[in-house]
């Protein structure tokens, strides 16, 4: 099975570029394509990955369509198996083989979610990922999908924008009957501080694509209602004493309740265990 990696970027040269030096030493041994979609970035991001990794295959658009353009790099991938990537993010070589092997080996399997570490601190983003399950309802910057999978549920859900599209992917392949695996040692780096300050782009629309999750996979009025009031805890909880934070998360949660989220694909069948699952993992300390 051929391996294509997609990248999306947007104003982040720097990081982009490190996150494609750590791929070119691996991609030869896994026969791997690498897409990058650059959202109209401004910092030279573009003409950087033209000098400096003319291997990639390259889309410049002409502005920023926020996850909409993961699609855009799926859709012209020609491997049976998607690294998903964040352009801060780069897989552990140990983590990919073993999931690429697996995914070889099980044909149920639709997902495997890396687990996001900081390069240096190796701090854990998710410490909720404490054993190895075939149904696990989370992706995060870092995932091997089969490509398969990705077009039958519609790959990532471009209503969203950004923020919670991914486990919005995890949630649809699990409810499309694949399996999503993780395993806590199969590691993606991500260098990005785990307890960074959310902006208040990110209380405000991951806020609101927070309860479109749970209007989405939510299966009872009961399990949509604790998921919308677990996750404002937490928006709360990131926004701090600031007015102007606070008004961010309001604003979300108005927005998630008054609009109607985005209609599942036909292939997923909603049982509301994916998000019983997650909420088991909320209540046990996940953010």
């Amino acid at each position: 099975m051929k391996l294509s990696v997609v990248i999306l970027s947007f104003n982040r040269r720097d990081a982009l570029l490190r996150t494609l030096r750590e791929i070119d030493a691996w991609r030869g041994e896994h026969d791997a394509e690498v897409i990058v979609v650059d959202n109209g970035s401004g910092d030279g991001s573009v003409e950087a990955v033209r000098e400096k990794s003319p291997w990639v295959k390259l889309i410049a658009q002409a502005s920023n369509t926020g996850v909409a353009g993961f699609n855009a790099g799926a859709a012209m991938a020609n491997g049976e198996m998607l690294l998903i990537l964040d352009d801060d993010s780069w897989p552990e070589p140990a983590a990919l083989t073993g999931a690429m092997a697996m995914m070889r080996s099980r044909a149920t399997l639709g997902g495997v979610a890396l687990v996001p570490k900081h390069p240096t601190s190796k701090q854990t983003e998710w410490t909720f990922a404490t054993r190895a399950t075939a149904r696990f309802p989370v992706m995060g910057c870092g995932n091997l999908v089969r490509r398969d999978a990705w077009q039958k549920v519609g790959g990532y859900e471009e209503g969203f924008f950004l923020y919670r599209n991914d486990t919005d992917l995890a949630m649809k392949l699990l409810g499309a009957g694949y399996d999503v695996y993780m395993d806590p040692a199969w590691t993606v780096w991500h260098d990005s501080s785990a307890t960074a300050t959310k902006s208040e782009r990110w209380l405000q629309m991951a806020t609101r694509n927070w309860i479109w999750l749970c209007k989405r996979h939510g299966y009872s009025w009961r399990v949509k209602l604790l998921a919308g009031v677990l996750g404002g805890m937490v928006a709360l909880r990131h926004a701090g004493p600031s007015l102007s934070r606070l008004r961010c998360v309001a604003t979300g949660i108005m927005d998630g309740i008054d609009i109607a989220p985005p209609a599942l694909p036909a292939s997923v069948i909603v049982t509301g265990d994916a998000m019983k699952e997650y909420l088991r993992m909320r209540w046990r300390g996940a953010t």
